[in-house]
């Protein structure tokens, strides 16, 4: 069944258009996905949920799907450093494995290893649960026209080779990073285009650490007298599938002529018999597009932010992308978001986008320039030992850095969002590897335990929530101007010291994506302007 109109159009199949779609039919907006391909996955580029993408998943409530996915609940997290698989280690970021984590203060959840291979059909099949969600695999967009109605479109089934036209309210282009749809915008990158060719080789290996004498890590990154090259990755431990990432390449390679042999027997230090499963050549880039789109079709995900995967922020930038876009769109379609609600699409998560990207390129610019000329490195010696340990605090100091990330996945905050409205207090520091948390308006509403499982996180979602703490007056104004606009505001009585400590005012308005709209400890002189603001009206 082919619908002759649709509200939310979504192209690309990979995580990010999935979680649109699922976004979308949480919201009970009605949407259909295209993806060219049959959505299966042999060699995934996605290996990490973020805490806050894991935030995101217990809203949608698959969460506990996540953490138990296939990844061994007790393989260690960790990232060691080597001179060679069958080498020496130097040192290692200790990450405890998902059975022994313990919530940090800040999060219900912790980054979690789920590969692409399992999260994606766990969006897929939520999304596939809604009725009025519709995925199409085996489809292609082949052009569009926007008009003032809609956006035209015309899809081919390649199966069937039959073509279809379909209107939409709106298209979305999470279709990569070659995306189509940017190309026919003609929305520009910027940034520097091509940063290093690397190349990911796939192979099992069943007991390798085992074999190896080392003891279990997620992330194994060799360094030689070349430097720090590359890293070895265990996706499946069940399963025995590893992946080989070499860095950097002359970007000349193909399929057929990748010496894997030669990349294997440098990754291991010796000769070693492995089963290879695939090969994927790639460019690492350091681009943001110009704009997140135009009238009726946005872009999301890689379409928009291309970044090294130092530091997992890819997919999990792309699904906040997903959530951000959303609840604007399901707020526009359901009658209730402003005019220029969705323009603040843009305003919420170009910058994001550019400071992931810078934050991903620092972390591969410090990995591309480390451990050059340790010639003795991998030497039974005196010398080799004293280059070892000097080397190895080092990059536990600054290579560590892309594991030390909770400020990265957290932290972000929307500072000049045309729907939040500044209360003047400055902004807390934007480190990486710290996180600060704040109700300030622009951030992420801060998680606090409420008692019977639940937390602040559980509040937000369906409407805007406008948090009530001790002292607080009387909000009868403010719904009444939710009311008259048509948006869904629910108001909550926090009565909880920690939470009332942490958002610091007695009023705190949160938008549905949870991030804070604005804050005081009075009710504004005009209610309504305070409603029309935070809906983009």
């Amino acid at each position: 069944m082919y619908p002759s109109k649709i509200p939310v159009l979504i192209v690309g199949g990979g995580p990010v258009g999935l979680a649109l779609a699922v976004e979308l039919g949480w919201r009970g907006v009605a949407c259909m996905l295209l993806e060219q391909g049959d959505g299966k996955i042999a060699t995934p580029k996605m290996n990490e949920v973020s805490s806050r993408t894991m935030e995101f998943c217990r809203r949608w409530g698959m969460a506990d799907q996540v953490l138990n996915c296939p990844f061994p609940a007790d393989y260690p997290l960790d990232a060691a450093f080597v001179t060679s698989m069958f080498g020496y280690e130097m040192g290692r970021v200790e990450r405890p494995p998902r059975a022994a984590q313990q919530p940090e203060p800040h999060s219900p959840y912790r980054l979690q290893a789920c590969s692409q291979i399992w999260f994606d059909p766990m969006l897929r099949n939520l999304a596939q649960s809604f009725p009025h969600v519709a995925l199409r695999y085996r489809h292609r967009l082949e052009r569009f026209t926007v008009t003032a109605d809609g956006v035209h479109v015309e899809i081919l089934n390649r199966d069937a080779g039959e073509q279809r036209r379909i209107t939409a309210d709106y298209l979305v282009g999470c279709d990569g990073a070659t995306s189509p749809l940017r190309e026919a915008l003609g929305i520009a990158l910027e940034g520097k285009d091509v940063i290093s060719n690397p190349i990911h080789l796939y192979f099992r290996a069943p007991d390798l650490v085992k074999k190896a004498g080392k003891k279990p890590a997620t992330f194994f990154l060799p360094v030689d007298g070349e430097g720090l090259w590359g890293n070895i990755r265990v996706i499946d431990p069940a399963n025995a599938m590893w992946r080989l990432m070499v860095d950097a390449t002359d970007g000349t390679a193909t399929p057929d002529a990748i010496d894997r042999e030669r990349y294997l027997r440098r990754a291991m230090g010796r000769p070693f018999d492995v089963e290879w499963l695939g090969v994927s050549i790639w460019k690492r880039r350091s681009v943001v597009a110009e704009c997140y789109g135009r009238g009726r079709v946005f872009l999301a995900g890689d379409a928009v932010h291309q970044l090294s995967p130092t530091g997992a922020l890819g997919m999990n930038s792309g699904v906040g992308d997903a959530v951000d876009l959303g609840w604007k769109l399901a707020a526009v379609l359901q009658g209730w978001g402003g005019g220029n609600l969705l323009a603040s699409y843009d305003a919420d998560r170009r910058p994001i986008g550019i400071r992931n990207v810078r934050a991903a390129t620092r972390f591969y610019a410090t990995n591309e320039a480390f451990g050059r000329g340790n010639t003795a490195l991998a030497d039974d010696s005196p010398t080799g030992a004293a280059q070892r340990a000097k080397l190895g605090e080092r990059m536990l100091q600054h290579v560590g850095e892309e594991f030390r990330t909770t400020g990265l996945q957290l932290g972000y905050h929307y500072e000049n969002s045309p729907i939040c409205i500044s209360d003047g207090t400055p902004p807390p520091p934007d480190e990486p590897a710290t996180y600060v948390p704040t109700a300030r308006p622009g951030s992420r509403a801060p998680h606090v335990w409420l008692g019977d499982g639940r937390t602040t996180l559980d509040l937000f979602g369906r409407a805007f929530v406008l948090l009530c703490f001790a002292g607080a007056p009387d909000v009868a104004t403010i719904d009444a101007a939710a009311r008259k606009r048509g948006v869904p505001l629910q108001t909550v009585t926090v009565d909880n010291a920690q939470a009332a400590a942490l958002y610091q005012r007695r009023l705190v308005m949160v938008r549905p994506d949870g991030h804070v709209a604005w804050r005081a400890d009075t009710v504004p002189s005009d209610s309504l302007a305070l409603i029309d603001r935070v809906r983009g009206a």
